[in-house]
């Protein structure tokens, strides 16, 4: 019998960008994944995977909104610390001619602030632990969730071009960094204008939404240490030649908010969540499972 594989993993990306509904959706299984993936078992480990799990079940059918993590600047070393630890099993039946897999992975949900004080001068004085710790991890999932051309220079470009630097200084001293993978994800895709482009999301997302911070990326890194991806924890009401209706599967409250960052699960009946197995599958197996 082959022993586990193992992954010890960073989630970062901006605020409201999905993270820790991700993580949520992956922890609690619902119906609609084990469809896709039958046979698939996700096992919390860790305290704080099992209540998110439980959280996530009471929650997310009852179209409520996740909080995300938090973060407070006056303390981030001790935030640090207290980090929660999700520690989960994952039984991933075999699959589009792949192996079976079971993989034992450690995530750290980092606070979507971090990711914006990478590039500002008074963050990058407080955040050098939260670095360090970023660069013990064997896989970072990047998660992003808008396009704009003034988001790709102004935020993903700098804060990638900090992060590759620390990567390639730190190479020098900690040989292990040149394994280091990265697997950036383009979150929320049930969105009619990405859901058409899930299926190859380096080339119909990144390189075209993105062409600054996609440049950057794959001149940096080799495809072996580097994949794009594309995910939707809430998926569409169905995608499937029997049951078509590709509508979000998302619940927009009428309250006048930015229905992109406070959007709720529409239908638990129809949770059909894509794409969240795929990145850790390639960060624990280098291996890639095509969704369907």
């Amino acid at each position: 019998m082959n022993s586990p594989k193992t992954a010890e993993i960073r989630i970062i990306g901006p605020r409201q960008s999905g993270k820790t509904t991700y993580l949520a959706t992956l922890l609690c299984c619902p119906n609609g994944l084990t469809k896709k993936y039958p046979g698939l078992k996700v096992i919390p480990t860790s305290n704080d995977a099992a209540k998110l799990a439980e959280l996530a079940k009471e929650i997310i059918p009852t179209k409520r909104k996740l909080a995300g993590t938090s973060y407070d600047r006056g303390n981030l070393e001790r935030q640090l610390e207290n980090l929660s630890s999700y520690d989960f099993k994952l039984k991933i039946p075999q699959i589009n001619g792949l192996p079976q897999a079971d993989i034992e992975v450690n995530i750290r949900d980092f606070p979507g602030e971090f990711f914006h004080d990478i590039t500002h001068p008074e963050g990058q004085l407080q955040i050098g632990s939260w670095i360090e710790d970023l660069l013990t991890a064997t896989g970072w999932i990047v998660m992003m969730t808008d396009w704009q051309p003034g988001r790709d220079k102004q935020l993903y470009y700098p804060t990638f071009e900090r992060l590759c630097e620390e990567i390639i200084d730190g190479e020098q001293v900690k040989p292990a960094l040149k394994k280091l993978k990265i697997a950036v994800v383009m979150a929320k895709c049930e969105r009619g204008e990405l859901w058409t482009a899930r299926k190859d999301p380096d080339l119909d997302l990144f390189r075209v939404r993105l062409p600054k911070t996609y440049n950057l990326l794959i001149n940096t890194f080799s495809p072996e240490r580097l994949q794009f991806f594309a995910c939707s924890s809430f998926g569409v009401l169905g995608d499937t030649h029997w049951d078509f209706d590709p509508r979000p599967n998302r619940y927009t409250p009428d309250d006048g908010s930015v229905s992109e960052y406070n959007a709720y699960l529409r239908n638990p009946d129809q949770w059909y969540p894509y794409g969240l197995i795929s990145p850790l599958y390639w960060l624990a197996t280098n291996k890639r499972i095509e969704e369907f």
